[in-house]
């Protein structure tokens, strides 16, 4: 590691070059240790993702936040090489940071990673949660999303919505945020990411295969405490811990949902929202307030129009909460009647 060069090999020898992985994440300082021990060195990283972590406010201020590697980039732009070509999003998730942060400079590595797209072994799967969810059943389905043929888990689930905005204004104001403290959670947001979950593995997806995101660690704790019953297979993490990871699926509770229209500083830290946008495969479902996400700063309000552009907002039906019967466990996750 780059506090590992006290290590006496590297006061007895020059080398050739010194390769620096992640070097947007390391402060200038722990760079210098091992750049000055080779001619030529190299620093591999992304300043438009999350930078170096500083707790300190005074060594914030003072600019230690700033990388060798974002200043390099700033003041030498002619010694950039910037790698376009990524392997892990398919075009529609991928559109997301290209469009916002990337000025549209990404492509994906090969065709078949741009349309690739969610298999689901089992779609009848859906039937244990929901009976009626399927036009052939007897009777109307309680639950219909704005397509107004089926239920909205359906619609979300489908392999062809790979990227959808899943908005929670219908609901309010029981989807409200609320604060404890200085906790700032949302039940029904994390309820909503709860079903969510559930309704992916009652189709055949592997819970490993799902990872669900957040910035807020009070809301983190809040949707552990609801899937808990799923064991470490499923993966839960805030932005900051999923930089580097990623998984088929991915959804995100944005949790800030309130008539101040009141984003909170971490929706605000647009390098945080883009490790976000950029974990998922095959498959990113955000669930948020538009009216809140729309007026909370620039970025978000180019979010939430680049998805109504798409037509990629998928507004949940009233009642979307409770239509669902889900098993009980002692994890929270209790049995929602119709």
């Amino acid at each position: 590691t780059c506090l590992g060069v006290n290590h006496r090999i590297f006061n007895t020898r020059t080398f050739d070059y010194c390769i620096v992985d992640e070097a947007s994440q390391i402060t200038l300082p722990v760079c210098l240790g091992p750049i000055r021990m080779a001619k030529t060195f190299i620093l591999v990283g992304d300043h438009y993702q999350l930078p170096p972590l500083v707790q300190s406010k005074q060594a914030i201020e003072g600019g230690l936040d700033l990388s060798l590697f974002k200043l390099l980039c700033d003041m030498h732009p002619s010694s950039v090489v910037n790698l376009e070509h990524q392997y892990r999003m398919c075009e529609e998730v991928m559109l997301l940071s290209n469009t916002l942060i990337y000025s549209n400079h990404l492509k994906c590595g090969t065709p078949a990673i741009a349309t690739r797209s969610l298999s689901i072994p089992n779609i009848d799967g859906l039937k244990r949660i929901h009976p009626t969810s399927f036009p052939s059943s007897s009777t109307q389905p309680p639950c219909l999303g704005p397509s107004h043929n089926r239920c909205w888990l359906r619609d979300l689930i489908d392999p062809r919505a790979k990227a959808r905005f899943v908005n929670t204004d219908s609901l309010r104001p029981e989807a409200l945020d609320s604060a404890k403290g200085s906790r700032i959670i949302n039940e029904v947001e994390a309820t909503l990411c709860a079903q969510l979950v559930e309704a992916f593995i009652s189709v055949g997806i592997a819970a490993q295969d799902i990872g669900v995101v957040t910035l807020y660690r009070s809301q983190l704790s809040l949707l552990k405490q609801k899937l808990r019953h799923h064991g470490s297979g499923l993966e839960m993490h805030t932005a900051d811990r999923f930089q580097g990871r990623d998984k088929e699926i991915i959804i995100m509770s944005c949790v800030r949902s309130n008539s101040d229209r009141n984003v909170g500083d971490l929706l605000r830290d647009w390098r945080r929202v883009n490790v976000a946008f950029t974990r998922a495969r095959t498959k990113m479902l955000i669930v948020g307030s538009k009216a809140t996400l729309s007026e909370g700063n620039e970025l978000l309000g180019k979010f939430t129009a680049l998805m109504d552009e798409h037509q990629w907002r998928y507004d949940l039906p009233p009642n979307a909460v409770s239509q669902h019967f889900f098993e009980e466990h002692d994890s929270l996750l209790s049995l929602i009647h119709i």
